[in-house]
């Protein structure tokens, strides 16, 4: 029958774009971290004259994602807390010392996703666990989901997000200066992700290798 065959060819074009169309999933697919085009930068309040500025970078990660089901979404990263910069040296000497965040003693701060929940078209809320300064507590980040497409420069498919969350340093028990440095810390994440199927077990091979 002519309108069964066109139904059927139909069908079949529409499950073809759907594979080959940027920026739309069949399933969640994993990436891993881009740490060069990964962005960390956090603001402190500084004696309510201004709000200090400070960079770290991401040391590895991954996140599973699927444009069509966010609720399947997960992200494990590791920060390299020793890599903060404050613009400054004795300001990021003083900011890594064990006054503040003690490098020496916590190099990394390490987040994994519990759940996450789309809340409109490009937003979304991931809730998880921040292990910081020896200390584990609940966070939620709030996301913004940029896009999925080819980087003509790296020639690889990636993923970019924006992330957002504001801490309390005092709840990971980073509680001196309180009359210098405010409790506040707001933290803002912009990610580049690189689709690598094998993410998840080059992170558990690093992982394994560096116990």
């Amino acid at each position: 029958m002519p309108f069964l065959s066109t139904l059927a060819a139909t069908l079949v074009g529409a499950t073809l774009l759907m594979s080959t169309t940027p920026g739309v999933a069949a399933k969640a697919e994993t990436w891993r971290f881009d740490p060069v085009h990964t962005q960390v930068v956090f603001f402190a309040d500084h004696l309510g004259f201004s709000h200090g500025i400070g960079r770290m970078k991401v040391r590895e990660g991954w996140l599973r994602f699927d444009v069509a089901d966010w609720s399947t979404a997960q992200v494990d990263v590791t920060l390299d807390i020793g890599s903060l910069d404050m613009g400054e040296a004795k300001w990021t000497q003083a900011v890594q010392s064990g006054r503040f965040l003690d490098s020496a003693r916590w190099p990394t701060a390490h987040f994994v996703s519990t759940s996450v929940e789309k809340t409109d078209a490009g937003n979304g809320l991931v809730h998880g666990q921040l292990t910081l300064h020896g200390v584990s507590k609940p966070v939620t980040l709030a996301i913004t989901f940029n896009r999925i497409g080819r980087d003509p420069y790296a020639f690889k498919t990636k993923a970019g997000f924006t992330a957002r969350t504001t801490l309390n340093r005092f709840d990971f028990g980073i509680e001196r200066f309180r009359d210098v440095v405010g409790a506040e810390v707001e933290l803002r994440i912009e990610v580049e992700a690189i689709r690598d199927k094998n993410a998840v077990d080059e992170e558990s091979r690093n992982a394994a290798e560096e116990h």
